[in-house]
């Protein structure tokens, strides 16, 4: 009896936790930040911290120092590369075009498999503000359009998904000179309790789909099978009304 009494309040303390808001900030300008708060508990994780950065490289030196195995060529062939995750890749890149990337990233993902997940994101602030500029004034008007076509749809379908509270978007022409600015800042929560829900949710409902297309890949095969065997026992049946006729035909 105390055994489930402990199982019952550990069940209810990760519910209680999962419940907690989760927030995450993310800044650009010109340097990418990212926050993370939860309870009383608040950490920088990118750009990270002075010492990491410290520790980092002689830790790569010891590793340089390390003798590495060569690799065989066709082992380097079929190794690809790993996908990073969307805050890392925009880490990597930045700039004008990362967060045009970043922003293809975040339509991408809403608009595939894990958009359900992005309904539980509320987003307490969502601020961009973009320059564009070609140096001739004409190209300039061209991209300032192209821009505006493709940002104001994707955040479009950012605040149709999620809940918004403070959005801002602004996007401005430099016919002075050609340069392109990006500044964002976006604050957003969620609780942990109903992103495991919902891949949880995800992982049954592909997992149906997986036994449905089991299912009726057997089924299929069954009735391939089944009109084979017919079609066998048609064409003896017919092989042997021959023979039998050839016999009485012989007879006469």
């Amino acid at each position: 009896m105390i055994a489930l009494w402990i199982i019952i309040a550990i069940i209810a303390l990760i519910i209680i936790l999962f419940s907690i808001k989760f927030t995450v900030s993310l800044t650009y300008n010109e340097k990418f930040n990212v926050d993370v708060k939860w309870l009383f508990i608040k950490k920088q994780i990118l750009p990270g911290s002075d010492e990491e950065k410290e520790e980092k490289p002689e830790k790569e030196k010891k590793k340089k120092e390390k003798p590495t195995k060569e690799k065989p060529e066709e082992e380097k062939k079929t190794e690809e590369p790993k996908k990073d995750n969307i805050l890392v890749s925009f880490y990597k890149n930045q700039g004008f075009s990362g967060v045009m990337q970043l922003l293809s990233d975040t339509v991408s993902a809403i608009k595939g498999m894990f958009g359900s997940i992005f309904k539980h994101f509320v987003f307490h602030e969502l601020k961009l503000y973009l320059t564009v500029g070609a140096g001739d004034s004409a190209e300039t008007a061209i991209l300032y359009g192209k821009t505006c076509a493709y940002v104001f749809p994707a955040l479009g379908l950012i605040t149709s998904t999620c809940k918004v509270k403070d959005y801002c978007c602004d996007i401005q022409p430099n016919f002075m000179q050609a340069d392109k600015t990006a500044v964002f800042r976006v604050v957003m929560s969620f609780r942990p309790i109903f992103i495991t829900n919902a891949v949880i949710v995800l992982a049954f409902k592909l997992l149906f789909k997986v036994v449905f297309k089991l299912l009726k890949n057997k089924n299929s095969q069954t009735t391939e099978n089944v009109s084979s065997s017919k079609n066998k026992t048609h064409l003896n049946g017919s092989e042997k009304i021959q023979e039998n006729n050839l016999k009485e035909e012989n007879k006469l």
